[in-house]
């Protein structure tokens, strides 16, 4: 079986995948159907993304073919997210499987969010799509600049 993940933040970005499973990945654009991303996953005191609920909404991220055996780092790189099933989300038609990774849908006032993180996650975009991906993404708590600090 043919397995994937939907990437729609950091893992969109070849360098920040490459930490987690070194070697070279292709990237296909792909949609999830009835979901938006999201600023709310906490973790080290800072927000981090996330995809929720929300009908007649779409997610723009990429799949990436995976072997079996690096669905198991992914999950412990994205602790505090569950591994979901999204295949008949997609508005794509697949061979095979595809996972993403889900947090609660909960607000946390009091976190902020690193401009480096946001970074990251762009950086798997071409440059013209940037304002769209912010545009589309709920980012309700205070941006702070980190330059230094790339966590």
């Amino acid at each position: 079986m043919k397995l994937h993940v939907f990437g729609y933040g950091s893992l969109m970005n070849p360098a920040s995948l490459a930490r987690t499973l070194p070697r070279d990945h292709t990237f296909h654009p792909a949609t999830l159907t009835g979901y938006k991303r999201r600023m709310n996953v906490p973790y080290g005191g800072h927000l981090y993304l996330n995809v929720v609920p929300r009908e007649g909404s779409v997610v723009d991220g990429f799949l990436i073919p995976i072997e079996e055996h690096e669905l198991e780092p992914l999950k412990r790189r994205e602790s505090g997210y569950a591994c979901i099933d999204i295949t008949a989300r997609l508005e794509e038609q697949i061979d095979g499987i595809a996972y993403t990774f889900i947090a609660p849908d909960v607000g946390y006032p009091d976190l902020k969010i690193k401009k480096s993180y946001i970074d990251r996650c762009l950086g798997g975009l071409h440059p013209e799509r940037h304002q769209r991906w912010l545009e589309e993404t709920i980012m309700e708590n205070e941006i702070v600049e980190d330059a230094h600090d790339h966590a």
